[in-house]
């Protein structure tokens, strides 16, 4: 079971669904309020549409690996019901009620961003999400592939014009707070370019789960799994074997 970052939709996993679908069975949902799933207007539990999506494809559990937003839903889910994940992969986590360090450049970013979208100027929101996430600071604007900038921005037009997040109930005590819970074999994969709190935030995650991998790969920030594939698939492959 793939889960796709909040930048994104299902459509970020094609390279793994190619690499992993044998001898796997791959599912790529769309996270309610991105893609093709509408938020709805009631409350809900992501987490509750995660066993639901597993319950449709006919199993009981599964390997589940999340990237960003997704990983944090991972993260939840392998919290609440333990007994319906084999295994764990989380890309780019930071688990809800994480105390990183401050990010003034983000922070910056998510303020124009709000800005933007408040004018209807939905490109120039993802361009801002592009130079955040693919780029980053330490690197030079420009730096991550052209193909992978605009393909973010593409990503973005459709998300950035809904409440996303809608009338979601949230795990509590949060992730962060039970960590010594997650009892399935877990990896956790960060880029070396992400966010000083996306990697603060990757560490902490796999210090404290019990028997954690932390694979940190290089020329990558936020989406590794596009930008570095070769590397990412064998990370992963190395686990889920």
């Amino acid at each position: 079971m793939f889960l796709h970052a909040g930048i994104t939709d299902r459509t970020m996993w094609q390279p793994q669904v190619a690499a992993f679908s044998e001898p796997f069975r791959c599912t790529t949902p769309d996270i309610r309020g991105f893609g093709d799933t509408p938020v709805g207007s009631e409350p809900f539990s992501r987490r509750d549409d995660l066993a639901a999506v597993i319950d449709a494809v006919g199993a009981t559990t599964a390997a589940i690996v999340g990237c960003s937003v997704g990983a944090g839903l991972a993260l939840d889910f392998a919290i609440e019901r333990p007994e319906r994940v084999d295994k764990l992969a989380l890309i780019g986590v930071t688990p809800a009620g994480f105390d990183g360090p401050d990010d003034a450049f983000l922070e910056k970013t998510w303020l124009d961003v709000d800005a933007a979208i408040e004018r209807g100027d939905y490109e120039e929101a993802g361009r801002l999400e592009a130079r955040a996430w693919i780029d980053r600071p330490r690197r030079a604007e420009g730096s991550a592939p052209q193909w992978l900038r605009d393909q973010v921005i593409e990503w973005s037009l459709p998300i950035n014009r809904v409440d996303y997040w809608g009338d979601s109930q949230q795990l509590d005590p949060p992730a962060m707070h039970r960590l010594n819970e997650v009892a399935a074999p877990t990896v956790v994969i960060v880029g070396t370019e992400d966010a000083d709190v996306i990697i603060a935030g990757c560490r902490a995650t796999a210090a404290g789960i019990a028997g954690a991998e932390l694979v940190e790969l290089t020329g990558t920030a936020h989406l590794p799994n596009l930008e570095v594939t070769d590397q990412f698939n064998a990370a992963l492959d190395s686990f889920l074997s």
